[in-house]
């Protein structure tokens, strides 16, 4: 009895290492280091697995920023999803289901362990897609702006890598729906070919990966893996403008994954010939394949847009309501979306009707861009989310390293993006006074005179943050 229970430890403790393995590919050795290397494996069986952390805060935000991540890495070292129980160490809340939105400890403190079950969410493929399962072709408006975009996302998605669409490639303005025509590409092959190996990902985010990997010497690692897609769908390559090596190392993904058969779908906010300070070579492998425009839609394509996101919310808006949207926003789906989401929230939470006026008064907000400014709150809450931080955790006095350059760079932000004085800026970092505030935006200001991708990083951040803006 004794050689089987240690028989199994081992293999379970073999088990979560091959796991843990799995999540160094998908995460920086910072994060992992942080959140998963502190974990111990408590048991396992066909339809559990039950890990150790060493507090709440661990059961938090693992499930709010590494469920999917854990989930697909535990498919793909076993083959199958599992359900997830957590239990805290030293605990002295009772072994009770753990409830998110209560955070009281019971009055009973009796047992030491602390358990928290997180259901497995439905996994289409072990490899981490990033995609967004809202989108698809069924809940995509077709219409005369966008209907050849259309037509060859479907014929790239019904044969990946095997027709003469290869790059796919969809440019068009802001809002317009190539992000969701992109991604309908890959849940679709999810769908029909559950092996495949489909990720999603921006140009910005693929660029922070590469200089993560340069920083830990896992360029090598970086290569493989996204060399291993069967689709790749990278958004927004603009953004690959004057970044030399980040164009050299796509330069040859793109190559292997084109030569080996693989999908590859990108998009731009623009024609691809007007792509400044891109290299000439990945131009000409661009225009390999197949460009297509997706223009503004027209008004019978934008009343269809708003009356199938009523039908889907089950709210019955009127149709002067609906055409009134539709005949005042016509640049941009994203913005009419959002002023009809507006009209809901509404007529939903407050009990309004969905007259005129409403849709006029929405209008009239959207119409006036300054209206929604820019706040302090809003910075540290990305630069948290950056960082990979808790937001919390800016504004207090710790004074570890990683945090502290965090929360110096929302500072800095705050200055250059805001009108808020410094003592203004201090106090929405627990606070500190002027003198601390200036330190921290001195010190940033030094820095990326001396770190190209400090630089990097935070332009990138201000362009988030202005377009957010």
């Amino acid at each position: 009895m004794g050689s089987e229970l240690a028989q199994k430890l081992t293999s379970s403790d073999s088990v979560w290492k091959s796991i843990q393995n799995v999540l160094k590919e998908y995460i920086n050795i910072r994060s992992f280091n942080t959140w998963f290397a502190p974990i111990e494996l408590v048991n396992l069986d066909d339809k559990t697995i039950e890990l150790k952390v060493p507090n709440r805060f661990f059961c938090e935000w693992i499930d709010n920023h590494y469920a999917k991540i854990l989930n697909s890495s535990i498919v793909q070292v076993l083959g199958e999803p599992r359900k997830i129980k957590y239990h805290i160490k030293n605990s002295t809340v009772p072994e009770s289901p753990y409830v998110a939105t209560d955070l009281q400890p019971s009055a009973n403190r009796n047992d030491n362990l602390h358990r928290m079950d997180v259901t497995v969410p439905k996994v289409h493929s072990p490899f981490y897609t990033r995609i967004n399962e809202r989108y698809t072709f069924e809940n995509f408006i077709v219409g005369d702006g966008n209907n050849f975009a259309y037509a060859a996302a479907r014929a790239v998605a019904n044969s990946p890598g095997r027709t003469n669409y290869n790059p796919l490639i969809i440019y068009g303005g802001t809002g317009l729906g190539k992000t969701h025509l992109i991604q309908a590409i890959g849940n679709y092959a999810l769908m029909q070919y559950p092996p495949t190996k489909v990720f999603y990902t921006s140009s910005e985010t693929f660029t922070s990966h590469f200089i993560n990997a340069i920083q830990q010497n896992r360029i090598s690692e970086f290569s493989a893996y996204y060399r291993s897609c069967d689709i790749l769908l990278l958004d927004d390559i603009h953004f690959f403008s004057n970044k030399g090596k980040t164009q050299e190392e796509f330069f040859h993904t793109f190559n292997d994954l084109h030569q080996n058969g693989k999908q590859i779908v990108l998009t731009s906010d623009r024609p691809i010939n007007e792509l400044e300070a891109l290299e000439e070579r990945l131009i000409s492998r661009f225009k390999w394949g197949l460009i297509v425009d997706i223009q503004p839609p027209d008004f019978e394509t934008r009343l269809a847009i708003l009356r199938k996101k009523c039908d889907e919310s089950d709210l019955d808006i009127p149709g002067d309501v609906l055409e009134y949207l539709a005949a005042n926003l016509v640049e941009n789906v994203r913005e009419l979306e959002g002023a009809l989401t507006k009209i809901m929230a509404q007529v939903t939470f407050t009990a309004a009707e969905p007259t005129l006026d409403l849709a006029r008064k929405i209008v009239n907000e959207i119409g006036r861009p300054d209206k929604r400014m820019l706040t302090i709150e809003d910075i540290v809450e990305y630069t948290a989310s950056v960082f990979q931080v808790s937001s919390d955790h800016l504004r207090a006095k710790t004074r570890k390293k990683d945090i502290v350059r965090a929360r110096q760079v929302a500072m800095y932000l705050a200055k250059r993006l805001t009108d808020h004085s410094l003592i203004t800026i201090g106090l929405h970092f627990g606070g500190r006074d002027h003198s601390t505030v200036i330190h921290g935006i001195n010190t940033i200001e030094k820095q990326i005179q001396q770190n190209r991708e400090l630089r990097q990083q935070i332009e990138s951040m201000v362009k988030h943050l202005e377009y957010q803006k």
